[in-house]
């Protein structure tokens, strides 16, 4: 049955939210043999980078991670049928290897979502139990956020990690895997972009970029001062005297990116729209 890819920072709690919904599906499936409905047969298998004895030091090797990352396929491609629900609790972060697991949910005929668990850096340090605080940080640095647009990465479902409010999205995840209902219309897919798929593409590229040179100076700056964006351009961010977390800037850019996939804007006034809207924004924080 379908293949469930959690992605996301070291230690931004995706084996707490992984956990959470092998229950959650575990109960679901209860209940539908109890009224003898759809998913009835189906059971929950479990992997991580744990249960498949992959260190966090396999990360500071090239060879040892490729090495791990084949684990982890192997794993999914072992256990993946039409009976199973198979939840892959890792970092998940580079497209590439979320576009492998795609296929091969494909290639059985079954159907698979990606689970983004979302979490600042400095949040991730603060929980972190097994890695080393300069590896989270590369590693943060290289992930390749998962994209809904994608057809590898959706269904997309986002988590706020630290967020007290955060619910898990169970309904909606039993109903995109199981029961295949089609997500309720909004403006995203009601309204097509006249500006074709090249425009989505730079859209989140450039959008991407803007927030990386931000996340970069408040790295190196701490807190305040101006993130410089594009000084041929004259393009900056006045950054407050607080310190913002990536989940802030995450929302605003995907907020951003649902308002603007509904008009057509030239491509060049991309970056300078972001880059007003985000000063906008932080005007209130």
């Amino acid at each position: 049955m379908p293949l469930i890819t959690f992605s996301g920072y070291p230690s931004s709690g995706k084996t707490t939210w992984a956990k959470k919904l092998q229950a959650a599906l575990e109960k679901r499936i209860a209940e539908a043999q109890e009224k003898d409905e759809i998913g009835k047969n189906y059971k929950v298998i479990y992997h991580s980078d744990e249960t498949l004895g992959i260190s966090p030091e396999t990360y500071k090797d090239s060879n040892l991670e490729k090495q791990g990352r084949g684990n982890q396929l192997s794993a999914v491609k072992r256990d993946l049928s039409r009976s199973n629900f198979v939840i892959l609790d890792s970092l998940a972060y580079i497209k590439g290897f979320r576009y492998q697991l795609f296929c091969e949910a494909k290639g059985v005929v079954t159907p698979h979502c990606v689970v983004h668990v979302m979490n600042p850096i400095e949040k991730c340090i603060e929980w972190n139990k097994r890695w080393d605080e300069e590896l989270i940080n590369q590693l943060c640095m290289r992930y390749e956020e998962p994209n809904g647009d994608s057809r590898w990465d959706s269904p997309l479902f986002t988590i706020i990690a630290d967020s007290e409010e955060e619910t898990l999205p169970i309904e909606e995840i039993w109903d995109a895997l199981v029961l295949k209902r089609p997500p309720p219309p909004n403006a995203a897919t009601l309204i097509k972009s006249t500006s074709g798929n090249d425009f989505l593409q730079e859209l989140d590229k450039q959008t991407q970029e803007v927030l990386s040179k931000i996340l970069q100076h408040q790295q190196l700056s701490s807190i305040g001062g101006r993130a410089i964006i594009d000084k041929n351009q004259g393009l900056y961010v006045d950054m407050p005297a607080i310190s913002v977390s990536t989940a802030q800037l995450q929302r605003m850019r995907r907020t951003y990116i649902s308002l603007n996939r509904m008009r057509s804007v030239d491509i060049p006034r991309i970056t300078p729209l972001f880059v007003e809207y985000i000063n906008k924004n932080l005007e209130d924080i």
